[in-house]
């Protein structure tokens, strides 16, 4: 099993929950829960002990939130959503991916497995059971630019690109962006760096749609940036997207 690690109170009520590799959120506010993003299948034990450490329990779970449906983000959802009677919210473009499991680039990871941190984070991928998701089968949908009546209240921004449904939730008056695929703070491909940019090219559905989509953010201006991958970066965005 993957080693799981809890990074708590990192802003005003949101804590950063995951692994090395991979990022899932909790956000707080008047005394119940958002999920926003899941991990991998086994992060399960982590999210137990963590509500448990800020004094909550599953029917204090409002709903779980999902930036996008490949596997390292809907791990444990389906099982919150039974366990805990929790919904699952995501874009609409990403029901069908969902449900199927995933569907993650293979061919791409494959072909790119001569790089060392893509060798490891496929093993972490496998020890973490992400190969052997249990899909979501009910789910919500989202709509971009609404605001969400969840804890956090967050804004749905669509930005397509690494997948068809991918979204950034911004929580305005905590100047925060869950930013999922959207932008990591490390590249994929070497796990150094730590600035903002896109994912790689083979990672993306559409690579050019995901540089279009990452530059309607340059106008948020100063924020938290919560990726999925990397970590937390505090900074204005029209100064360090790279989209290259």
């Amino acid at each position: 099993m993957a080693t799981v690690e809890t990074e708590p109170g990192i802003a005003n009520g949101i804590h950063l929950c995951g692994s090395k590799h991979v990022n899932w959120y909790l956000i707080e506010e008047s005394g119940a829960l958002t999920v926003v993003d899941t991990g991998f299948p086994t992060h399960w034990q982590q999210f137990r002990e963590q509500i448990d450490v800020l004094d909550y329990s599953l029917s204090d779970i409002d709903a779980c939130l999902l930036t996008h449906a490949h596997p390292d983000h809907i791990g444990f959802a389906e099982r919150l959503r039974t366990e805990g009677d929790v919904p699952l919210w995501l874009h609409e473009s990403g029901v069908q991916r969902a449900k199927a499991g995933g569907n993650p680039p293979l061919g791409g990871f494959i072909k790119n497995l001569w790089r060392p941190a893509v060798f490891r984070y496929f093993i972490e991928v496998f020890r973490s059971d992400g190969t052997s998701i249990r899909p979501p089968t009910t789910v919500e949908t989202f709509d971009a630019g609404t605001e969400l009546d969840v804890p956090g209240h967050p804004q749905v921004i669509h930005v397509p690109g690494h997948t068809e449904d991918e979204v950034v939730l911004y929580l305005p008056d905590r100047r925060v962006l869950f930013c999922g695929d959207a932008l990591a703070t490390v590249d994929f491909e070497t796990w150094q760096g730590d600035t903002p940019q896109l994912m790689p090219p083979w990672l993306n559905v559409d690579h050019g749609q995901a540089q279009d989509s990452v530059r309607h953010l340059d106008s948020i201006g100063e924020v938290l940036l919560l990726p999925g991958h990397g970590d937390p970066w505090t900074g204005d965005l029209s100064e360090a997207i790279r989209t290259e």
